[in-house]
């Protein structure tokens, strides 16, 4: 599936503007991806490309489309397009393992 396929369903994209957030987003961000269904979708406001978001989401089932409006702004979608609760398991085994070998 490509944005073209999806792109009508953008505006019911729950919204999360974390320019300029002092705390890290990415659990809360994490949480509210992993509650999404098949052909629901995020929409991140950024003011960077947030490009290590794009293969964790992945992993959990996600296509993804960006536009840089400005040097300081990034529009990223977030569409799910599968299931994938892999990444979750992997998470924490890799944790166990690194803290095995401690």
């Amino acid at each position: 599936m490509s944005f073209e396929n999806w792109k009508d369903r953008i505006g019911t994209f729950e919204v999360m503007d974390v320019r300029g957030k002092k705390m890290d987003f990415f659990p809360a961000l994490k949480a509210k991806a992993a509650a999404l269904k098949n052909g629901e979708g995020l929409h991140i406001i950024q003011a960077f490309e947030p490009v290590p978001l794009y293969p964790v989401l992945a992993l959990m089932g996600f296509e993804r489309h960006t536009e840089k409006v400005s040097g300081s702004e990034y529009h990223i979608w977030f569409y799910r397009v599968r299931n994938a609760p892999l990444l979750s398991s992997c998470t924490r085994g890799r944790r166990r393992r690194r803290a095995s070998f401690r």
